[in-house]
């Protein structure tokens, strides 16, 4: 057997026979087989562990921080904060990933049952460095970062600086049919987008006061163009949009024991993201190109958050208290205007800001060796403010998980929890989408999204990398956020009173030593239904952009030097509902290959192809006459193609 292989199984060892038995631990050579180059690839290859990499669009810092911790805590950043973080640890950082499958306290990953911890050395220095290069078609992007750590006495630092140029070519038809299926008009579709992006990110973290500082900070820059023509015999129409994004965050937490097993924990977290759009449709009809509409829009968004928690970290009883004030704005202008033989011209300013507050306290109990209970209450009450009016909301959110091991490789576990999402103001502001022909009026009215869910979950792991996990979920939502006529007869978004969701999850990772040596086959399922009555049909249905099933395999083989694997996601089927239209998006099955090798100078090579099987996604859009209360008048099918992507990858760690 090879010896990396042979250490990795060794080390797999070491996971059993904890002295607590809510944690298993995975040092750094169990991973070795996998060659990975960061905690992030490291984290997904964790036996039965499903990586939640934080929500955004959850309310307060905790609840939307998922479900991955480092060095105990959760890095003090929110959007995309999580993920950033992990792909800025080099693997020759990490020591150790902790895994506690009973329920973890509310400061730090809220309403998870199973929580990664990631272990660092400390002041250990390094350099890691990855390129990537890829081909769809005629069109090359690319991406790069170096990451560098270093130590100055007892000041530790990681400072990453990343390129990222993602773009796409998709060309196909747009076809219009009545109601009877006949075709009435078609034209050749074409879609092209770029998102170069340049981010730098550093952190910070050294002792101070007793305790331990750390602090996070991003930087990034994006200019973003897309757009979608369609042409004929007779002209040619296209929608370029342009979009220039700044995007700024800021975030520290100093941590340190007062006495008697507890902790305390200071936060502070500020985010700013300023947006400048502008987009317009335009008709070349060979001779002349002449502009028909336009929406410009300048949006600035901010968050800042203050948090302050104490808590016990061990023994039978751990009790924990705080609380969280958080301040959200949106500054937001746009005109539209149209052109032609009946011009016209539109302003629109917003300016809307909410103000949160929230108490909580939870304990954890564990009122035998193999049994966790954690019971958790908080309450939050909100004040928000915009050129309607305020307005004031309260939210009771209680929680309750159990957890059960029958043995040391078994967990059961039921929990139930209530909510509540983060108000997006972006929906209190006017928008448009040329290309679809539609502008909505945004909603000052507009409340937060709240639910209940209940969740029962099985999880068995065997051998060293094998595992097994089954999810049920039902959720009771109330105030859902849905497209709808407003009363002013505009279109816009609108709170439905209540929807419900179920859903059942599998995901299994089966070794194939027996018939492939080192072999292993991940497997995921998901499939879940919802129903909600529509806003303005009175009809049931499911919720927007919903989609009802997803089935992914992978199969790789990792070997002393060299992996390779190949991965199949089925085609699936996103709903979706607007004012004047009900959407069917078909997405085509794909299929990937992937290549790597470490033999040349330590360094990862990586090559891979996607879409072997040609990525197709059809649009069928059945429109409406004056909105979906009234009656069908056609339906228009967008059937796009997107050529398959070759991908060579080089990284190593210094």
């Amino acid at each position: 057997m090879p010896t990396s292989i042979l250490h990795g199984l060794m080390a797999a060892v070491a996971i059993t026979g904890q002295a607590d038995i809510g944690q298993e631990t995975y040092p750094a050579a169990f991973f070795a087989p996998y060659a990975p180059q960061n905690a992030l690839e490291m984290v997904q290859r964790l036996p039965g562990f499903q990586p939640d990499l934080g929500d955004s669009g959850v309310r307060g810092f905790a609840e939307g921080g998922g479900n991955i911790l480092i060095d105990g805590a959760r890095p003090a950043s929110k959007a995309g904060g999580l993920s950033s973080a992990l792909a800025a640890i080099p693997v020759g950082q990490v020591a150790r990933i902790e895994i506690n499958r009973g329920a973890a306290t509310a400061s730090e990953a809220s309403g998870q049952t199973v929580v990664a911890n990631i272990v660092r050395l400390k002041r250990r220095g390094g350099l890691a460095v990855n390129a990537e290069l890829s081909r769809r078609g005629d069109n090359v992007r690319g991406k790069a970062s170096v990451i560098v750590t270093r130590s100055l006495g007892a000041l530790e630092i990681v400072a990453k600086t990343s390129f990222d140029a993602p773009g796409e070519r998709s060309h196909g038809t747009q076809r219009t049919f009545d109601l009877s299926g006949r075709a009435k008009e078609g034209s050749a579709l074409a879609y092209a987008a770029d998102f170069p992006e340049l981010s730098q990110r550093l952190n910070l973290s050294s002792s101070l006061a007793g305790g331990e500082m750390k602090v996070a900070a991003t930087l990034a820059r994006a200019q973003l163009s897309e757009g979608f023509s369609f042409s004929d015999a007779v002209q040619a129409q296209s929608f370029p949009k342009r979009t220039a994004r700044w995007r700024g965050e800021i975030g520290g937490d100093w941590s340190r024991p007062v006495g008697a097993g507890y902790g305390l924990k200071l936060l502070g977290f500020a985010s700013i993201i300023d947006l400048d759009a502008r987009s317009w449709s335009q008709i070349d009809t060979g001779g002349s190109v002449s502009l028909t509409d336009s929406f410009e829009s300048q949006a600035t968004s901010r968050e800042t958050i203050a948090r302050v928690v104490v808590a016990k970290a061990a023994g039978v009883l751990q009790p924990e208290i705080g609380a969280e004030i958080a301040w959200n704005s949106l500054e937001n202008r746009s005109i539209s205007s149209r052109f032609g033989a009946a011009p016209s011209r539109s302003v629109s300013a917003v300016d809307v800001s909410e103000t949160r507050s929230q108490a909580f306290a939870t304990l954890n109990w564990r009122p035998g060796p193999r049994w966790t209970i954690a019971a958790g209450a908080a309450y939050e009450a909100s004040h928000l403010q915009s050129g309607d009016g305020e307005r004031d909301f309260g939210f009771f959110k209680p929680s309750l998980t159990a957890t059960y091991r029958p043995d040391d490789r078994s967990n059961l576990r039921l929990s139930i929890r209530r909510s509540v999402g983060q108000l997006s103001f972006g929906d209190f502001a006017a928008s448009a989408s040329l290309a679809e022909g539609r502008t909505n009026a945004g909603n000052a009215q507009l409340g937060p999204d709240h639910k209940t869910t209940a969740t029962l979950d099985y999880e068995r792991r065997f051998s060293q990398r094998g595992a097994i996990s089954l999810k049920v979920a039902h959720e009771w939502r109330r105030d859902v956020l849905e497209a709808s006529v407003l009363p002013s007869g505009a279109f816009g978004t609108v709170n439905v009173e209540q929807a419900k969701v179920w859903s059942v999850r599998g995901n299994l990772a089966l070794p194939l030593d027996r018939i492939l040596r080192n072999g292993l086959l991940n497997v995921k399922y998901i499939r879940q239904g919802a129903r909600l009555n529509d806003p303005l049909t009175g009809e049931r249905r499911a919720l927007t952009s919903f989609q009802p099933e997803t089935f992914e395999v992978e199969l790789r083989q990792d070997l002393a030097t060299a992996s390779w694997g190949v991965d199949y996601a089925r085609g699936f089927q996103r709903l979706f509902w607007y004012q004047d239209e009900a959407r069917v998006q078909d997405h085509g099955a794909n299929l990937g290959l992937y290549v790597e090798t470490r033999r040349v100078r330590d360094a990862r090579i990586t090559l891979r192809l996607d879409g072997l099987l040609g990525t197709r996604t059809t649009y069928s859009r059945l429109q409406y006459a004056p909105s979906r209360a009234g009656r069908p008048i056609q339906r228009e099918v967008w059937d796009i193609r997107t050529p398959f992507v070759a991908t060579v990858a080089v990284s190593r760690n210094f």
